[in-house]
């Protein structure tokens, strides 16, 4: 096996997904710590040149790069199939992949081809000086799960976007290493592409914002929703939700949801609006700096997470914020 750190480099509509630089950061402080190993970025796609220049940019020592025609547009069995080969032929030691939407499926997908071991939707990655262990959550983030793989190999794990806190990587020349791409020739994939409607955008990305805003069944009315509204997009902020929210049918996705199924937020401010506080939420909310609470039930759970917590109706106090704010 080479001594390589693997980190998919998931390419979202031309630009490298914030999750890849966590993921290079945090292989480098690794690959310090284990002595020896190489930080290599993975690339599939129709045309990486321009990808390959920032992948250097962003810690790479190495980039594999897959270039082909079926490669233009993601497909879970074809691109697992690609990722599979591509381990078969270099043998890295580690694979990192984002639990994004993508990754998600994709990670599961490659380690089944691969038959290696897969700890999926990582929290966080250490070395334990023999080891490296995957810290997962469970029983709805209440418990956090040590979790390693002894002897397949690749080790293989997704890690939860916005997660990981990492000093910026060290910039590096990488070396590009574009693979033979011609075995996908002979891969058939039960997949057919008919395009990309992208979602709705609901402001500011979740997991990148300095400010969110979350809203949970309180406040879940005309009031308070709109109020929400405005209030992200008076201040640049972000929308959020809980899995509560959803069952209001006020939202008809998980894309924005905070949680153990859902994505990790750690912006500067946090304001959570009629939300109870589930293990399951507030599992996402632990690396912010600064969160407010408006509940009107006193002992509410979530005020046990807060910095300053607001005991009271969201569908007041949030139109009077915005009201001061204009």
């Amino acid at each position: 096996m080479a001594k390589e750190i693997w980190v998919y480099a998931e390419i979202n509509n031309g630009t490298i997904a914030p999750v890849t630089k966590e993921l290079l950061a945090k292989s480098q402080k690794l690959a310090a710590e284990m002595g020896g190993y190489t930080v290599a970025a993975v690339l599939a796609g129709k045309d990486n040149k321009a990808a390959e220049t920032q992948l250097g940019r962003l810690g790479a020592e190495k980039v594999y790069s897959l270039e082909h025609e079926g490669l233009e547009h993601y497909r879970a069995d074809f691109y697992g199939s690609a990722l599979a080969q591509l381990v078969k032929t270099y043998e890295p030691e580690y694979f990192l992949l984002g639990a994004t939407a993508i990754g998600s499926e994709l990670a599961p997908t490659t380690a089944g081809l691969l038959e290696t071991g897969l700890a999926a939707h990582c929290i966080d990655l250490r070395w334990s000086g023999e080891r490296l262990n995957c810290m997962v959550p469970a029983f709805g983030g209440k418990v956090v799960s040590e979790i390693y793989i002894p002897n397949a190999r690749p080790v293989m794990a997704s890690v939860r976007p916005g997660i990981l806190n990492v000093e910026e990587a060290q910039e590096k020349t990488p070396e590009i290493i574009r693979a033979d791409a011609s075995f996908l020739n002979d891969v058939t994939s039960s997949e057919e592409f008919l395009g990309f409607e992208e979602n709705e955008s609901n402001g500011a990305d979740i997991e990148t914002a300095e400010i969110v805003f979350s809203a949970g069944r309180g406040a879940a009315s005309d009031a308070s929703w709109n109020a929400i509204q405005k209030l992200a997009e008076k201040t640049g902020g972000a929308i959020a939700w809980s899995r509560s929210f959803i069952d209001t049918g006020r939202v008809e996705d998980e894309s924005c949801m905070i949680g153990t199924s859902g994505k990790s937020v750690k912006a500067k401010v946090l304001v959570n609006a009629g939300i109870s506080g589930a293990a399951q939420y507030v599992c996402g909310i632990n690396k912010c700096r600064t969160i407010i609470s408006i509940n009107k039930t006193p002992n509410a759970a979530i005020f046990a997470h807060s910095d300053y917590g607001v005991v009271g109706d969201a569908d007041r106090i949030l139109p009077a914020v915005l009201a001061k704010l204009q």
